[in-house]
């Protein structure tokens, strides 16, 4: 094994997804719990046996098998995890004294998702600086960016894209968006393999105006007759709900309406995700305070997904 005489940041990242791979016991597991494709997992691992100058592991069509070289680069990925982690604990106690206000803004809808653990980051977070107070406001994507941007708040959690130069961008976790009408819509009763193209193209199409522009629907050339327009996913929820127009709606926040048959899924090969980032503002003064949090909510987030993942895989 070669000698590996400087560690970068990209080394701790490599690392850590060896490390996955091995706890999950195959690259395809790795590959949900740590949402990346097969072939960029394939690429972090040859980079890392190139950098260590020894092969780490079988893959292959025999299946995952872990080498000695391996288990000796586990096992020491793992001591240093563990003492970076121990790191971060004692260097976050000396700001036990540091006071002041935490502004948090999140996007409508996203506090209620099922997949968002925001009060656990809260929590873990007030472990290391109890004396720092939370300011949480609620409100709509299109306001979030720019008053991270403004300095208003510090950390946004939400819906945008990297379009903005002086924000940075952490991804938590995903929304699912269904296309639905209501049960008074003329298509309510149309079976979907009779819906088509052209019928979804002539039919007002509720759109979410100040983000249509910022994460379309990668279907949208689909929808080409405008109908109502709803700044907020309840706002668009009441639209699509009036039986007015079809539209997308977040699966989670429309979940009660579907299984009462008030709202109906048209087409659910349609369905899609958009992710939802933690952003902060790169120069601010309280930059390294709401990177700390973001941590939190980074950190929070992939334990409860790859708890998840081994519940569905067990």
């Amino acid at each position: 094994m070669s000698r590996l005489t400087q560690l970068y940041d990209i080394d701790l990242k490599l690392l850590r997804c060896f490390c996955t791979i091995v706890d999950e016991g195959s690259f395809t597991s790795a590959q949900a719990t740590l949402n990346l494709s097969q072939s960029v997992l394939s690429d972090y691992l040859k980079t890392l046996e190139v950098r260590l100058g020894t092969t780490l592991c079988q893959r292959g069509p025999k299946g995952f098998k872990l080498f000695s070289e391996g288990q000796v680069v586990y096992e020491a990925a793992k001591e240093l995890f563990a003492s970076i982690e121990t790191f971060k604990q004692k260097a976050w106690t000396i700001n036990d004294n540091v006071h002041g206000e935490l502004v948090i803004g999140v996007q409508d809808s996203v506090i209620d998702n099922p997949d968002a653990f925001i009060p656990e980051a809260i929590e873990r977070f007030a472990e290391y600086h109890p004396n720092i107070r939370f300011r949480l406001e609620v409100m709509l994507g299109l306001q979030m960016p720019g008053k991270v941007a403004d300095g208003l708040i510090n950390v946004g959690i939400g819906m945008v894209t990297d379009q903005f130069e002086h924000l940075g961008f952490e991804p938590l976790f995903e929304e699912t968006f269904v296309l639905c009408c209501s049960r008074k819509h003329p298509l309510a009763n149309v079976p979907d393999h009779l819906i088509t193209e052209e019928d979804i193209g002539e039919t007002p199409f509720c759109n979410r105006g100040h983000l249509e522009g910022i994460l379309p629907n990668p279907d949208m050339h689909y929808f080409r007759t405008p109908g109502d327009i709803g700044q907020g996913a309840h706002a668009k929820l009441a639209l699509v709900l009036s039986g007015r127009n079809i539209g997308y709606v977040l699966r989670h926040v429309a979940r009660h309406h579907i299984e009462s048959g008030a709202l109906r899924v048209i087409k659910p090969q349609l369905t899609y995700s958009a992710p939802i980032n933690a952003v902060t503002k790169l120069n601010s003064p309280k930059f390294k305070l709401a990177q700390r949090f973001v941590d939190s909510l980074v950190d929070i987030h992939m334990e409860k997904s790859t708890t998840a993942m081994r519940a569905v895989a067990d």
